[in-house]
């Protein structure tokens, strides 16, 4: 279905016209079955988007005639109460039915729109593009996380046949190739001769097993998804960030989270982490620069952590995530780091204890320890 729909958009590209309402409804045609054909489910997408476009629209006319910080927060708040319900429903066999594939990304979207027209960065907002970036399908699901901006700014792009061929259709064949490679074959392979191998019983062999086993499947099946997403985006000429650059090959935490799942890196960065840290200094809750970073960084991972869900060891990762890049920024500063960072050996070191690091936050995060 997916290559059937495609060539339409392919057709578009070569022949330089805009494949942008194309776009839209193939949008429109892959959203239900991305979320399932529930009715339910589609009258649940299809309110909460209502309901989203209503918040944001609203709050830019009012943006445009008062610049009151409660209405600011009022609105950012009311956003997230929907996403916010749905975790805590998890926990109820009675209301577990709510929600519905795609909503946490659809809204880092939205709440990216609204701190965006609070910051007087975004003045026009096409009620059709904004629901096209909101919903844009390839990206639905696990992203990655686009900005409104930048995606306007390829909606309006004309892009020559030449132009397309070159750097958009070989480049998006190349990613789709690249997804079959890590998701379909590798990912599978390590899940179904790896992980479904182990034993019921935990013993220290089996965990450490899984926990090596379960870092290589987690990054090849979300890569490779990655893949998938930017290069159909591709396809469709919208150019999607990258969501992964070697992230195993990092040498500190800090480098890791730049290269693990970077668009949200970058959303939480931008939008929470950065912003706390200006603000706790600017109005003296910190007098020191690094105590607001290190503070930051423990808020910033927490959060991201219970974004994850509410379960227990989601919160113990985002801790341990924050005291991680806490540390590394202890670590970096630190005479040891000064000493021996240009020596040879120093780099193939820190790589495989990073590595480590990032394997043991997995298994955290996997819940693996908390099933028995």
């Amino acid at each position: 279905l997916l290559i059937f729909s495609l060539l339409p958009a392919i057709i578009l590209g070569l022949v330089g016209k805009s494949s942008k309402i194309y776009g839209m409804l193939v949008s429109i045609v892959f959203i239900p079955l991305i979320i399932g054909l529930s009715p339910f489910k589609l009258l649940q997408f299809l309110a909460f988007i209502f309901f989203e476009l209503m918040l944001v629209k609203g709050y830019q006319y009012i943006h445009s005639k008062t610049k009151n910080k409660f209405l600011y927060f009022l609105t950012l708040f009311l956003s997230i109460l929907p996403i916010f319900a749905v975790k805590l429903c998890v926990y109820s066999s009675r209301f577990s039915v709510l929600g519905f594939v795609g909503i946490s990304y659809i809204s880092f979207r939205i709440w990216q729109i609204i701190i965006e027209i609070h910051d007087d960065h975004i003045d026009k907002l096409p009620i059709l593009d904004m629901l096209y970036f909101i919903t844009f399908f390839p990206c639905i699901q696990s992203g990655p996380i686009d900005r409104f901006g930048r995606f306007s700014e390829d909606l309006k792009k004309q892009v020559s046949s030449k132009e397309y061929v070159n750097e958009y259709l070989t480049f998006g064949l190349k990613k789709l190739c690249m997804g079959i490679l890590y998701k379909l074959a590798i990912a599978s392979l390590i899940n179904n001769f790896i992980i479904e191998k182990l034993p019921k019983e935990v013993t220290v062999t089996s965990v450490i097993i899984y926990m090596y086993s379960y870092t290589f499947y987690l990054f090849f099946d979300f890569a490779g998804y990655s893949n998938f997403a930017i290069g159909i985006s591709s396809i469709l000429k919208i150019r999607s960030p990258e969501n992964f650059n070697k992230p195993f090959l990092a040498k500190n935490m800090k480098e890791f989270w730049d290269r693990w799942h970077i668009s949200l890196s970058k959303w939480f960065g931008d939008y929470l982490f950065s912003r706390f840290v200006l603000n706790t200094l600017r109005n003296g809750t910190f007098k020191s620069k690094k105590m607001a970073i290190r503070c930051g960084y423990m808020l910033t991972m927490t959060v991201m952590g219970l974004w994850h869900g509410f379960h227990l060891f989601y919160l113990i990762y985002g801790i341990y995530e924050g005291l991680m890049l806490v540390l590394t920024d202890v670590y970096l500063k630190s005479k040891i780091y000064r000493k021996f960072k240009k020596s040879k050996w120093f780099e193939p070191i820190s790589i495989f204890a990073c590595f480590n690091v990032v394997a043991f936050g997995m298994l955290l995060f996997s819940g693996y320890l908390f099933k028995f």
